[in-house]
């Protein structure tokens, strides 16, 4: 495995804490991290886990014979053992994220002909279906970022997009580029063009201007459950059938996409409110005591700029927050129940569950980092 980014330093952490799991297993890394080696052709290693992001690398690592687990999910005909981020799902949480900020309109930046860039534009497309029936996409092949004469039609682009516009892109890479070519074109983030990215790379987020919001990949855990699978492999199990998704976090919600896409100065007055009480257990009186307009007016300029109640986007930003608790802290579910402002843990159960389809214990148990313990064999190189 080579260690270049983020995302394979995520991955390489939890390779290494299901090694030290084990007895006798032995990393080597294609690379300069683990024991390097310099040619893989002439390594007698028992099996690997890869990032495999070409045909060219499908192919270099079919020709050694040896039981392959790819964690990067681009080339998906390769015929290797799948263990990657369900990138399906991270798509929808964007989607999902920008749909609640109250953006009509949206785009998709992202690489041409690679697997985890196609399914997060598939699964952004699925949770914007509502609200629209068209995306605007940007597609280059990998590394368009680094490419110069790539920026004039990403420019054009850009510039092209219906405003306000909320714009998923694939990577945080990406998103960081995104950023600077608005501020280039004197385009405000968030308020006319938000973005958000995939990674949670919290340097490159914080480096961007204003900072990237980004939907966090289970890195550790994809590595460790990588490692685990391939283990069951060497140990005479059977390849498992069907890829191994590992669903990425909630949204970490940063400038860059923190706004409310309304052209309603109330509408926006009311939902700021919501977002910086809704821990205190503000309900729909309390924002109509902070918001100078009748109820019945409130309610209907809510429905017409957001396409839901008060009450439902209290109910979502509570949401939003006990998932951010429930995935970034060690809180009992009941001081989560507290903290997000639904008080009793009764009720936060109920109303979790009927908003995301699981317990608040399974959601935190889904979308933090576990293990799974294989079995017992004995030493392996991987």
């Amino acid at each position: 495995m080579r260690l270049n980014d983020f995302y394979e330093h995520g991955i390489a952490r939890g390779v290494v804490r299901y090694a030290k799991e084990r007895d006798g297993w032995q990393l080597f890394g294609y690379g300069w991290m683990f024991r390097p080696l310099r040619d893989l052709t002439r390594w007698r290693g028992d099996g690997i886990v890869a990032r495999v992001e070409s045909v060219r690398d499908a192919r270099r690592l079919a020709a050694l014979k040896r039981p392959v687990v790819d964690v990067a999910g681009a080339v998906l005909d390769a015929g290797f053992v799948q263990v990657n981020n369900d990138d399906v799902a991270t798509g929808r949480l964007a989607g999902e994220h920008l749909v609640g900020c109250g953006f009509r309109h949206f785009g998709f930046c992202g690489v041409r002909s690679v697997g985890w860039s196609r399914e997060r534009r598939d699964g952004f497309a699925q949770a914007i279906r509502a609200v629209a029936s068209h995306i605007p996409v940007f597609e280059e092949t990998l590394p368009w970022w680094e490419k110069p004469d790539k920026f004039g039609a990403l420019r054009a682009w850009v510039a092209k997009l219906p405003r306000p516009c909320g714009l998923f892109a694939c990577n945080d890479t990406a998103g960081l580029k995104l950023t600077a070519l608005c501020r280039r074109l004197g385009l405000h983030v968030p308020d006319q063009v938000a973005v958000i990215g995939v990674d949670n790379e919290d340097v490159l987020c914080e480096l961007s201007a204003p900072a990237l919001s980004s939907i966090p990949c289970d890195c550790e855990r994809i590595g460790y459950e990588a490692a685990a699978t391939l283990d069951r492999i060497l140990s005479g199990a059977a390849r498992p059938a069907q890829p191994l998704r590992i669903p990425p976090r909630g949204p970490v919600v940063r400038a860059s996409s923190d706004v409310l896409a309304s052209a309603d100065p109330l509408v926006s007055a009311a939902a700021r409110y919501i977002r910086e009480h809704v821990h205190e257990g503000t309900n729909v009186h309390d924002v109509l005591r902070n918001v100078p307009i009748s109820r019945r007016a409130l309610e209907i300029r809510f429905r017409r700029e957001l396409g839901r109640t008060i009450h439902d986007e209290i109910v979502r930003c509570r949401i939003e927050r006990a998932r951010h608790l429930l995935t970034e802290s060690d809180l009992p579910i009941a001081r989560v129940a507290e903290r997000s402002g639904f008080g009793t843990h009764p009720r936060f159960h109920c109303v979790f569950r009927a908003r995301t389809g699981q317990a608040p214990l399974a959601y935190r148990q889904a979308h933090r980092s576990g293990s799974t313990r294989g079995a017992e064999r004995g030493p392996a190189r991987a």
